[in-house]
């Protein structure tokens, strides 16, 4: 590490002698002890490790709404994440705030803002997901839908905190391809082959726009929640009470908006929800360990880097399609788990 000394940036020593050597990243990461062994996290990559729990979380919820939303609507199915959700994210956040401390974020209206259009950007981006189901193509539209990843990294770096390396830049391409493999695998190539899709069709039809206006969302769901961390963030040390403090926010806002929606358009949505209990509480502690991952994550690098390792989801769904819904694998599917995978340790392998 090129040295220690009292106090440096480098390394410091603690009260009972040890050498503390911090990472680029600012907290400290590890701590070497009597017999020079290193014990503690590699901060520089602390981010990766929750953001592939993260999407580990979203896949598992995602098989369970498929269940779920053969009794529910599109809509009270993903109101259901939010509204179980948000008692386990505040249970995580007064164990942060125990364990940590900090109390109440400064409440400043840029910290508000950020939140709040966070927030209102993943319900929109979510509403448009749930129109593209109703679509002819939706399988296109879906596969549209990953380039949220360049969106993110290109508005990001255009108009928020985001700042990309070359290495980044190269490494995102990486992971979309991955990504384009195993969607364009599991549409099989037969929407094409049958003539039901063209390019032009595909570039020019209203799926597309849809798919590309969910994306667009998206992107900005993850930059205004990834600012709103860093507004109430006075230091590297404080990423998981400022995630803990803004999903639970973010959240509350999402579950006030949504509800008095779903009261007034789906009065009986309540009763479904009893009836499905079980399986709703799945999706809630699922989702809630999900967002707390990814809030947590946007907390400690940039957004667009976080979505590309979390891209690793559609892995985890198709061996969740294999293992429990018997779906095949194809090729292409195969090929675009292992260029997805190799994207994702890439990140692991090089700064970026």
């Amino acid at each position: 590490m090129g040295g220690a000394r009292w106090g440096g940036a480098i390394g410091e020593h603690s009260c009972n002698g040890a050498l503390v050597i911090g990472s680029r990243a600012g907290p400290e990461a590890f701590r070497v002890g009597p017999w020079g062994a290193k014990v503690g996290i590699d901060m520089d990559f602390l981010w990766i490790a929750i953001a592939v729990f993260a999407a580990m979380m979203q896949a598992v919820r995602t098989a369970a709404q498929k269940t779920l939303n053969q009794s529910m609507s599109n809509l009270g199915t993903t109101y259901v994440r939010s509204i179980i959700g948000l008692p386990i994210m505040i249970a995580y956040l007064v164990f942060v705030l125990s364990w940590k401390g900090g109390g109440l974020p400064p409440l400043k209206f840029s910290y508000l803002a950020f939140t709040f259009l966070g927030a209102a950007a993943q319900v929109f981006a979510t509403m448009l997901l749930i129109f593209m189901f109703k679509l002819r193509n939706f399988a296109v539209g879906t596969m549209l839908t990953k380039i949220d990843i360049l969106m993110t990294a290109m508005i990001g770096a255009l108009f928020f905190s985001e700042s990309l390396s070359a290495w980044g830049i190269f490494v995102l391409l990486i992971v979309v391809s991955g990504v384009l493999l195993i969607t364009v695998g599991k549409m099989g190539g037969a929407a094409f082959k049958a003539g039901e899709t063209t390019f032009f069709k595909m570039v020019f039809e209203r799926s597309t726009l849809v798919a590309l206006a969910c994306a667009l969302m998206f992107a900005f769901s993850y930059l205004f929640l990834r600012e709103a961390t860093l507004v109430i963030k006075a230091s590297p040390n404080d990423f998981m009470w400022s995630a803990a403090w803004t999903v639970v926010i973010a959240t509350g806002m999402q579950v006030v908006g949504l509800g008095t929606w779903l009261a007034r358009s789906e009065p009986g949505f309540y009763g479904l929800l009893w009836k499905n209990r079980k399986i709703s509480s799945f999706i809630g502690v699922t989702s809630a360990m999900g967002s707390i991952g990814w809030f947590t994550a946007f907390a400690l690098q940039n957004a667009s880097y976080v979505r590309a390792v979390g891209q690793i989801e559609v892995v985890f769904t198709l061996l969740i399609s294999w293992l429990y819904f018997r779906e095949k694998i194809t090729r292409l599917e195969y090929a675009g788990i292992i260029v997805t995978v190799c994207g994702v340790l890439m990140f692991r392998l090089y700064q970026v």
